[in-house]
């Protein structure tokens, strides 16, 4: 594609229209690609088992993470009115420093698809989560879950 696509992002007034646009029609598809990618398993014995289980019971049901981290890809990106146009959150929705998507391009979240999640600490998207339980901890307390230990 030789960087030939078109670019806007009116925060610095930069716009560019190349035509053709070598770059923007195929971005569907490499998302589509990057989703559909293999997850590698997590090392033998580094999680407790049971502990999963409950947590797996929790992911879908109180906790509702399975909202935002829809199944098989574990990700909403894709579920918004236009499947080509990746679907983002308001930054109250997301337990975390809002000033990190006011940089943004959007101002907006994707929902981080959770494949693999053992090998991408820390989390959210400013790496405040030094590990999942201070993620489950935040949600608990942003949205009064209620969850015990």
């Amino acid at each position: 594609m030789g960087g030939h696509g078109s670019f806007s992002d009116p925060r610095i007034g930069v716009s560019v229209t190349q035509t053709p646009d070598l770059v923007t029609p195929r971005l569907p598809a490499l998302l589509q690609s990057q989703l559909s990618l293999t997850t590698p398993p997590p090392p033998a014995g580094s999680f407790n088992q049971a502990a999963a289980r409950r947590g797996a019971a929790l992911f879908s049901g109180a906790a509702a993470y399975a909202t935002c981290h829809k199944p098989p890809t574990f990700t909403d990106v894709v579920s918004g009115p236009d499947p080509r146009v990746p679907f983002l959150h308001d930054p109250s929705e997301i337990p975390t420093d809002p000033a990190y998507a006011a940089r943004s391009a959007t101002g907006k979240w994707r929902t981080t698809p959770l494949r693999g999640l053992w090998q991408h600490v820390p989390y959210f998207h400013d790496g405040s989560a030094p590990d999942l339980a201070s993620v489950v901890n935040r949600y608990d307390t942003k949205f009064s879950l209620g969850l015990s230990a």
